[in-house]
């Protein structure tokens, strides 16, 4: 097998458990890869922002809203290794049900020799992972929404599958004197039908809250997310106490230039943590990137840096149909 395309996912699997707990391991990994540029850029923290962003809903279902209606959003994400994702979502709202969301997420290995024990090659495999969910989102009343989602989650390897269905939930609380919106949520509660191995695979069962916080007299939104609660007693031993205290905070910021453009930055101290190889400086954890809107287009591009394993592109493409 070329095992260097999966070797950022086999680091992951030899690191000790406490710097491992970022991204599970097992057949629904892939869940966590950032559903957009956007998202990626803002370093995941977008639980709380509600705009016309269809794919966010994949963040926190509360965030379907009516302003999102018939809005259809392709990503694509050029990972290290040749490994290929992307995200497909559209939104649709109805007066009496709320706003109903689809989305198909995929990331796609490329074809893997395969080889017995002697290293006698005997063809290829190509692995694969899906996930399709629905979300519906409502307005509970003018400041308070929620919304759930529903995951249909497949993988294969070679012969071995492994399939989960799964449910979100959500809520989104505006202060709109403040500026400001809090969020909750909870993710991937489920249940692993199959796995690809004999040990059950885990779905990365997660509870997040997140701050948003526009500024008053500049274009200027800041967000917080605090995630991985189920873990936050886990704290490392060998981190300072600021590494302590960042340690489940992920923080992103968004500067609009003007409505068409955007400049995004997002940070995350324990994936810098987890990836960093350099001695000195290291830009892994560190994101960046932009938004730009052209007649009726939106186009967002991000950039995450994996240390020496290389740099994560990720481009969206989102119109109105």
């Amino acid at each position: 097998m070329k095992m260097w395309r999966f070797l950022p996912v086999l680091w992951l699997c030899v690191v000790p458990p406490s710097r491992a707990q970022e991204i599970p391991l097992g057949g629904f990994a892939f869940l966590r890869l950032p559903s957009s540029a956007r998202v990626a850029a803002l370093g995941e923290t977008p639980l709380a922002v509600a705009d016309d962003d269809v794919a966010l809903f994949l963040l926190n279902p509360a965030l379907l809203h009516t302003g999102q209606h018939r809005q259809f959003q392709v990503s694509y994400l050029n990972h290290v290794g040749g490994i290929r994702a992307g995200t497909v979502a559209y939104a649709w709202h109805q007066e009496n049900s709320g706003t109903l969301g689809l989305a198909l997420r995929f990331l796609d290995w490329g074809a893997i020799d395969e080889a017995d024990p002697e290293g006698n090659r005997n063809g290829t495999f190509r692995p694969l992972d899906l996930a399709l969910t629905v979300g519906l989102g409502r307005t509970l009343h003018t400041s308070l929404y929620y919304g759930v989602n529903l995951h249909l989650i497949h993988s294969t390897l070679a012969e071995r599958q492994a399939t989960a269905v799964a449910l979100d939930a959500g809520i989104r609380y505006e202060i709109p004197n403040q500026l400001l919106t809090l969020s909750g949520s909870l993710h991937y509660l489920g249940l692993t039908l199959q796995s690809l191995g004999t040990m059950p695979d885990r779905l990365p069962f997660d509870v997040r809250l997140s701050l948003r916080k526009r500024l008053r007299y500049l274009p200027l939104q800041l967000t917080v997310t605090l995630y991985d609660l189920p873990h936050l007693g886990r704290l490392p031993e060998n981190q300072t106490w600021l590494g302590r205290l960042f340690y489940y905070l992920n923080f992103g910021a968004e500067l609009g230039a003007s409505r068409s453009f955007q400049l995004r930055f997002g940070y995350s101290y324990r994936r810098h943590e987890m990836l960093k190889i350099r001695p000195r400086l290291d830009l892994a954890g560190f994101n960046a990137g932009f938004g730009l809107r052209i007649v009726g287009l939106h186009f967002d591009y991000a950039f995450s840096s994996w240390s020496t394993l290389g740099t994560l592109h990720y481009l969206t493409v989102q119109t109105r149909l």
